[in-house]
């Protein structure tokens, strides 16, 4: 079975396909796809969070309305998925993400905000 962050032999046409893509931004380290595995537990009293987080940093493409963007995802969890887009998405927008083995997810966009010139960090929820 093929893992979810193994990209050899999965096809690229999507990502290559999409009519704009994120710029990832000098604040971001390059390393930004070495991660891997669960997220480190935070054991402060700010961490609000239901469900553990595991980095899933790959190329993705996000189908909003009659667009298509080339985005990256930055992880996971059982409730939803952070990833980078490279326009400004709003809350309560439906929209759906494919990863590059083929797998979509109807995603609703809870926040986004800007941290580039053309890379907004947004998180969004599965929805049915």
């Amino acid at each position: 079975m093929l893992d979810i962050s193994h990209e050899r032999g999965v096809t690229t046409e999507p990502w290559d396909a999409a009519e704009t893509k994120v710029d990832l931004p000098d604040g971001i380290d390059r390393d930004f796809f070495g991660p891997r595995g669960p997220f480190p537990i935070y054991q402060d009293q700010g961490n609000k969070r239901t469900f553990h987080r595991f980095y899933l940093r790959t190329k993705a493409v996000v189908k909003r309305r009659e667009s298509t963007l080339g985005t990256y995802t930055k992880d996971v969890s059982r409730q939803g998925v952070g990833f980078l887009s490279p326009v400004q998405l709003l809350p309560k927008e439906r929209i759906h993400l494919q990863l590059p083995n083929g797998t979509e997810f109807k995603l609703e966009v809870t926040r986004c905000r800007r941290i580039g010139e053309d890379c907004f960090d947004c998180g969004a929820r599965f929805v049915l």
